[in-house]
């Protein structure tokens, strides 16, 4: 396939036989995985391509979910991508979800799947997944309607982790927690943040502890606090550890949530630059200083706090 990732919402129809995964998938966690892996090991038995479906914006946004707010998604669409195509996927397509969308019945959604992928093999879910206007069927339905146009149907169990099932609600609460262990236990990854660093107030350069700066948050934002973490150059594979502060920084006064990334070792590029930033172990909560000295020695001690993580971790 020419571009790996696609709209559905064109008027493009997709030939190739294929086994489609579909889901939010939000951070591919171990659960996620389990689905991906049933439409990729039926399409290299069949002679298919393993594709995924997902949808943007999470539909409790459409639907009313989460006290009418909708699900805060982990990663921005494109990452999510990403991270699918990371997985082995051949691709991905998104389909815009919107109220027409979500009012359709489930044998119109159905219909969709099959006008949209005409040689469509399987079609592989998760246990719980519903579909169809006011999410009225669910897999014993999608079983029906699947066997009338001879497609196999694989839904798939959860995966428990501490005695729950992996879940993204609650890897969000993990993130939000500040619980970045436990967020890599259920994703099989640490959190992270990638895109171009952003030009800031450079204060940090005057105090001796220069940033690189990330505002490539998705909506569900890890606590606010200081973090060690690890720095990768994607341009150049450098990597480099240090200690990172997500917030809106209150001694100086942002607004707008950043991530703001000191390095033991500070390298040599800036603005503009392609970085992924991964969050390895929350250190403190955010605080406001009464002076620009508090900050800095504060500052230094979160550096010694991340150094001795790392000291037993390693980078």
């Amino acid at each position: 396939m020419e571009n790996a990732v696609q709209s559905l919402d064109g008027g493009g129809v997709f030939c190739e036989p294929c086994a489609l995964a579909i889901g939010i998938f939000d951070a591919v966690h171990k659960g996620h995985q389990h689905v991906l892996n049933a439409a990729k090991d039926f399409a290299a038995k069949n002679g298919a391509k393993a594709f995924v479906l997902t949808f943007y914006p999470h539909p409790s946004k459409v639907l009313g979910g989460e006290k009418a707010g909708g699900c805060p998604l982990i990663y921005p669409a494109d990452v999510r991508a990403e991270l699918l195509l990371d997985f082995g996927m051949d691709g991905v397509f998104f389909k815009d979800f919107t109220p027409e969308f979500a009012s359709k019945t489930p044998e119109e959604f159905f219909g969709f799947l099959m006008e949209k992928f005409p040689n469509l093999k399987c079609v592989a879910t998760g246990e719980n997944f519903r579909f169809g206007v006011r999410a009225s069927a669910d897999v014993k339905v999608l079983k029906e309607l699947a066997g009338g146009s001879g497609v196999e149907t694989i839904s798939v169990c959860g995966v428990l982790d501490g005695g729950n099932f992996v879940s993204s609600t609650r890897l969000r609460k993990a993130l939000q927690d500040g619980d970045m262990q436990s967020f890599y236990e259920m994703s099989g990854r640490n959190y992270f943040c990638r895109g171009r660093v952003e030009g800031g107030r450079k204060l940090g350069r005057t105090i001796g502890f220069p940033t690189l700066n990330l505002k490539a948050f998705g909506e569900c934002k890890p606590k606010f606090g200081v973090y060690a973490s690890r720095l990768q150059n994607l341009d150049t594979k450098e990597i480099f550890c240090g200690v990172s502060n997500v917030g809106v920084n209150p001694t100086v006064g942002e607004c707008a949530p950043v991530l703001e990334t000191n390095t033991f070792d500070f390298p040599d590029f800036g603005e503009g630059a392609n970085i992924k930033v991964e969050l390895l172990k929350f250190l403190r909560g955010e605080k406001k200083f009464a002076s620009i000295n508090d900050l800095k020695a504060q500052i230094a001690v979160d550096k010694e706090n991340a150094n001795k993580f790392f000291r037993v971790c390693g980078c």
